[in-house]
């Protein structure tokens, strides 16, 4: 009886500790996959930015609106540079290829707009908005490759 008693209360107290390991490893599982696109100010190739969703660094905002527009808004909202693509489509979604292309795709997979930057290699590429408010597309060495150049926009 007594070993019985020692047997469960060993397997009560080995789950007490066990539990707050697990629950905070889950916690920061949900934590991280769940990061919406609009908290983030970068894709890594091989990333979507989905429809409605945003880059965001200091005030600004790198947007894949749901009219298929891609713009890069201050922080008054004002537009700074577009793709104009307005209204081509609605519900586009935003890819950072692994060939540096950035690239903008309706519903059914066709091409609407792209950065045409298809380098032909196979590498980690980010799409950075920084804090400079200019949009751009680095190498995996710190090249930049692509940009908005939103002092050049001519509204």
């Amino acid at each position: 009886m007594k070993s019985e008693e020692a047997a469960m209360a060993y397997s009560f107290s080995s789950a007490i500790t066990v539990l707050p390991l697990l629950f905070t490893t889950v916690l920061l599982m949900i934590s991280h996959f769940s990061l919406p696109a609009y908290a983030r100010s970068s894709l890594k190739s091989g990333q979507w930015l989905g429809s409605g969703k945003s880059l965001v660094n200091a005030g600004y905002s790198f947007t894949m609106n749901q009219d298929c527009s891609l713009v890069l808004y201050d922080s008054n909202k004002q537009i700074i540079w577009t793709t104009r693509t307005q209204g081509m489509d609605s519900g586009c979604n935003l890819k950072l290829q692994h060939d540096g292309n950035l690239v903008m795709y309706n519903t059914i997979g066709n091409m609407l707009w792209s950065s045409q930057t298809n380098k032909n290699t196979w590498k980690i590429y980010h799409l950075v908005l920084q804090a400079d408010h200019n949009v751009v597309i680095k190498d995996d060495n710190g090249n930049i490759i692509w940009e908005t150049d939103p002092s050049s926009f001519i509204p």
